[in-house]
């Protein structure tokens, strides 16, 4: 291969990430993605040591009480859930889409052994619970992954859940990424903000890029 085609070939990939970046996926596109064994940028194992961010998370929830059914959306290998569970929540259950994330978790959080992972995508398994049958939804970075198609997850949260702590960005924008507008869709659902802060605020997290821009909201039922 010629210096000039390499050339080209560059410039044809360059070009075609751009454009994928700009589309949005589909819903089955995106769930094929998110079912992956390790989805590009986004592989189970890089989720197992971060636990400033579930530390964050802990202090988020302020003092709601250890015996609180607390549901994450969006539980990938379980970090969060099994941080929670050793400072003493142990009615925990998540929600997953990816099998290979659940399967890393058994084998990674013991203490998880007899919580109920509800492996499937978020628009299927959430419409198994009864209404207000969880004490705290809480989702970290996935409530942006939500296809514009699939607002009954909004609903379905808003359904089940009395009270809600979501922590998403406010702009973030891609083919995967959609800028929902988190306050605004929690308050027509008849969630009352109780407050909000930026990550970037939190001792835990203000030094991880990846997350200080993010904003917690923390939200009651009226």
């Amino acid at each position: 291969m010629t210096r000039d085609s390499n050339i080209f070939e560059k410039v044809v990939g360059a070009l075609k990430s751009a454009r994928d970046k700009r589309r949005i996926d589909d819903r089955p596109e995106l769930h094929d993605f998110w079912r992956q064994p390790a989805p590009d940028g986004n592989a189970p194992t890089a989720y197992i040591g971060q636990v400033h961010r579930s530390r964050a998370l802990l202090k988020l929830m302020g003092d709601m009480p250890r015996d609180a059914r607390i549901l994450e959306v969006g539980c990938n290998v379980g970090r969060n859930l099994a941080f929670l569970h050793d400072n003493g929540y142990h009615n925990v259950a998540g929600v997953e889409i990816s099998p290979h994330a659940v399967e890393l978790l058994r084998k990674t959080y013991p203490q998880l052994a007899d919580a109920d992972i509800h492996v499937g995508p978020a628009e299927e398994t959430l419409v198994s619970f009864e209404d207000d049958s969880v004490d705290m939804v809480f989702t970290m970075a996935v409530l942006e992954h939500i296809h514009p198609k699939s607002t009954e997850v909004f609903s379905n949260i808003g359904r089940i859940a009395k009270s809600l702590l979501t922590i998403e960005p406010e702009r973030h924008a891609s083919h995967r990424q959609y800028p929902h507008d988190i306050r605004a869709i929690f308050q027509g659902l008849g969630f009352h903000l109780l407050n909000s802060v930026s990550m970037k605020d939190m001792e835990d997290t203000a030094d991880d890029p990846a997350i200080s821009e993010y904003f917690a909201w923390h939200f009651n039922k009226r």
